[in-house]
């Protein structure tokens, strides 16, 4: 049922009599549960350019990236529909202001659900975020329900993010570093982020996909380097269609660039949607 998830089969209309089997001994009739979907929807269509690079022409992969930047590429992200849902321009945050220039991200995705503050209720949004909060923050954008646990033997049960760091795991969004660590409390890496949001998105360009006019950048003008296509896709708006290689352990195949697009003016996108959800 679009826009429900599915949560049970009942042995009546009202709903109250949860049922897991059924003995088929006499004809019997079952309800299917639905509850509203609350979770906010990514556009995965319109690969638009997240990730805009500095003006010296670098994107700095291998930099840090602060907790209010990662909420504006996910609010940026979210779809016109999602964003007017949820859509806020206050919080909680005594660390957040209604001036700042991140406080309609943070505002609307914590409304959403998708972002939380500490435990002393703070949302320290210039400091630099972790690996964890990063994939916690993934994961709950995605409604399946996965009760494993991690494979990384520095995630224990008992880690905060646990369950949404499995659950990304199970997604096949996060890797280790290979020796079956995740480092759950370093912070995460520029590429770490574009490669884990290219996934999350279903979004992925190999050599045979890219054009000659797309933007480059002289950190990231070597093909043998693991996050060069992850960069390339998050720093390129693109018209594209699919082509028949399916990406490497995901459920979706490469792209094949059509035509280079003029990346969004998102500070002019902003103000749009400020005006038009600020009632």
């Amino acid at each position: 049922r679009e826009g429900y998830i599915f949560v049970g089969w009942y042995a009546d209309e009202a709903l109250t009599k949860r049922i897991t089997t059924v003995t088929m001994d006499t004809d019997k009739t079952v309800y299917a549960g639905w509850e509203e979907d609350t979770v906010p929807d990514l556009n995965k269509e319109d690969h638009v350019a997240y990730i805009i690079g500095y003006p010296d022409l670098t994107v700095q992969p291998e930099g840090k990236i602060t907790r209010a930047e990662v909420a504006t590429i996910f609010f940026r992200l979210l779809t016109d529909e999602s964003r007017a849902k949820y859509w806020s321009q206050t919080n909680d945050y005594p660390d957040v202001s209604e001036d700042a220039w991140f406080n309609n991200a943070i505002s609307t995705l914590t409304n959403a659900g998708i972002l939380k503050g500490d435990t002393e209720g703070t949302f320290r949004p210039d400091e630099p975020i972790t690996r964890a909060e990063f994939a916690a923050i993934a994961a709950r954008f995605d409604l399946t329900e996965y009760d494993g646990t991690s494979e990384f033997t520095d995630v224990p049960e008992t880690h905060w993010a646990a369950k949404e760091i499995a659950k990304a795991e199970y997604l096949g969004w996060i890797k280790g570093d290979g020796d079956g660590k995740f480092r759950p409390n370093d912070p995460i890496r520029r590429a770490e982020v574009m490669t884990l949001v290219n996934r999350v998105l279903k979004r992925a360009v190999n050599d045979d996909g890219l054009l000659e006019d797309m933007k480059t950048w002289i950190d990231n003008d070597d093909n043998e380097v693991w996050y060069y296509y992850d960069v390339q896709e998050a720093t390129n708006s693109h018209n594209y269609m699919r082509s028949e290689t399916a990406v490497e352990n995901q459920s979706f195949y490469y792209e094949k660039w059509i035509e280079v697009l003029t990346p969004p003016d998102w500070a002019a996108l902003e103000k749009t949607w400020s005006e038009a959800n600020d009632y």
